[in-house]
């Protein structure tokens, strides 16, 4: 998921071959499915010489819930770790928690990598009019 949410941004040259990667990308991910229960109850006892009421109201549902984590790394060819991310959801709106993950560590990295860029950009060498002396 994650390699493909990087092609698709059309800002990374993804390969598979080793001797022309600048970098690697090396992760582990974990999902789990899980089923909560959530239960509810409540009730009302009159009694009286005549008799006694009562009125009782339940209800019980289960939920399942996605949960995803997810560890990445960028290491250069030298094995040196040159960045890391790890995400973690439990699911998103349109997608899945695995999917979801992967999107946060993809758009995490390019952020990162543009925090870098403007960084690392050369001052501005915009024209400021010099002092004269009086």
């Amino acid at each position: 998921m994650i390699v493909s949410a990087l092609v698709a941004t059309n800002q990374l040259k993804v390969t598979e071959n080793r001797e022309r990667a600048d970098a690697i990308l090396k992760g582990v991910a974990i999902e789990k499915t899980s089923q909560e229960l959530h239960a509810y109850s409540e009730g009302t006892a009159v009694g009286g010489r005549n008799g006694a009421a009562a009125i009782k109201d339940s209800s019980a549902n289960t939920e399942t819930v996605q949960e995803a984590k997810i560890a990445v790394r960028l290491v250069d060819p030298n094995g040196d770790v040159i960045w890391t991310s790890t995400q973690e959801s439990r699911g998103a709106k349109y997608k899945g928690s695995g999917a979801d993950a992967a999107d946060k560590c993809v758009k995490q990295l390019l952020r990162d990598i543009e925090r870098l860029k403007n960084n690392s950009a050369p001052p501005s060498t915009s024209a400021t009019p010099a002092a004269r002396p009086n």
